[in-house]
């Protein structure tokens, strides 16, 4: 009579140490967009000097130093989802759009991302500091960026000011992604018409 309990404890034991099926996973994963060649207006006349542009250093806020998507709920509030992420480090994602749109607005092959080599020379370099790249919750993405220009050859700081930019946040999934996105391409907009400006001062021969 006792044996019975005995295997209907060993049964429910057995059956409590079956491998238990893997948690779904409901992480999405974002990235940057930079602007496309299709969406930069043509001059029509041919670069005789490709200008050679150093970015950075880029200082990005502690609070946007990680995987996890932020909205900005209040002024003094964030909430970082659960499982919207950056599809690698935003502060890098953020250096390397910029470099890959000065490049296109300025139609050169000449970008070096920071820190590059002395014997690597540059004609200007790009110092970003950047104060806000979220979204908020009534659906409107903003960036706040301190930027300057600087003499590649002596450090020279040529430029300074700052880009505030505001873009809506679209529907769907992507919508916070290309809005920020489209906020970095307003601010590398701003950059290169400032480089242009610089570089036709100095005339079209290198400086380095």
């Amino acid at each position: 009579m006792k044996i019975k309990p005995i295997l209907l404890g060993l049964s429910l034991l057995g059956g409590s140490c079956s491998p238990l099926a893997p948690l779904p996973n409901h992480n999405k994963f974002f990235m940057l967009s930079p602007i496309t060649e299709d969406s930069v207006p043509s001059t029509g006349t041919p670069v005789a000097h490709q200008i050679s542009i150093g970015v950075g250093p880029i200082d990005f806020p502690d609070y946007l130093r990680r995987h996890e998507v932020v909205t900005r709920t209040a002024a003094n509030r964030i909430d970082v989802s659960d499982e919207n992420r950056w599809a690698g480090p935003l502060d890098k994602n953020f250096a390397r759009v910029l470099s890959a749109n000065l490049g296109t607005l300025l139609d050169t092959q000449r970008v070096e991302g920071y820190p590059w080599t002395r014997n690597t020379p540059v004609d200007y370099q790009v110092v970003v500091d950047v104060e806000r790249f979220d979204t908020s919750s009534d659906h409107q993405a903003k960036l706040v960026a301190r930027w300057s220009i600087r003499d590649g050859r002596d450090g020279k700081e040529l430029y300074a000011t700052e880009t505030m930019a505001t873009a809506p946040v679209g529907s769907g999934e992507e919508g916070p992604s290309a809005a920020l996105s489209s906020n970095l391409a307003t601010l590398s907009r701003d950059i290169s018409s400032q480089l242009t400006i610089l570089n036709q001062r100095t005339g079209s021969q290198p400086k380095s």
